[in-house]
């Protein structure tokens, strides 16, 4: 026999076995226990992830600082407001320990109001307000619904001479002085230092 009469080995199929038929997917039953396990299983994988953000997010504000208490540029409030002809009062000088825990604003409209308030540590604070209102509207506002009005007395400072003070029942206290067609209050807690902050108080240019 010769090689050419020898029979050939087989060759293998080229058919591919994509054409081989498909597996159809498993259905799952959609019924209300699974669905109750996959919320489950959602909040088991997504709320630790949430509590790691969040608490990688306060240990960044911790480290940044982030998390100081707010002091106000008082100063520079106060230089804006002059520069736009507002009339504006405030202390010369802070004491010392003390800042402007809120930003400085200006009300305009038919009654304009100037406040300011400065704070030292957790419970002593002082709030100044210049307003076109009363002083007893004034005083309910910023010291009790139910303020006193007291005896005027002298206390010398840049802007007035004579103040009335007001109380609470609980012993806080606001002083008041007429400037011009407005009212200056200073008001803080019992025993605070507001009388202090009235010897600080004026109205000349901040350079």
């Amino acid at each position: 026999m010769s090689d050419t009469d020898q029979q050939q080995p087989a060759q293998p199929s080229n058919q591919s076995t994509s054409e081989q038929p498909e597996t159809p997917a498993r259905s799952y039953p959609r019924t209300f226990g699974a669905l109750i396990g996959s919320m489950i299983f959602l909040l088991v994988l997504v709320v630790p992830i949430v509590l790691i953000v969040q608490w990688r997010g306060n240990l960044e504000r911790e480290v940044s600082g982030a998390n100081d208490t707010y002091k106000a540029d008082w100063a520079e409030a106060v230089r804006s407001a002059q520069v736009a002809d507002l009339d504006v009062i405030y202390p010369r000088e802070l004491p010392s320990g003390w800042y402007a825990n809120t930003d400085p604003s200006y009300q305009g409209g038919e009654e304009p109001a100037w406040t300011m308030s400065f704070v030292k540590g957790e419970t002593s604070y002082v709030g100044l307000e210049l307003s076109s209102r009363s002083a007893q509207s004034m005083a309910q506002k910023n010291v009790d619904t139910q303020a006193r009005e007291g005896d005027e007395v002298t206390i010398r400072t840049d802007v007035a001479t004579t103040w009335t003070e007001w109380t609470d029942a609980d012993g806080d206290s606001a002083y008041s002085a007429e400037i011009g067609e407005q009212t200056l209050m200073l008001w803080g807690p019992k025993d605070g230092d507001v009388r202090r902050y009235l010897t600080l108080v004026t109205a000349d240019p901040l350079k």
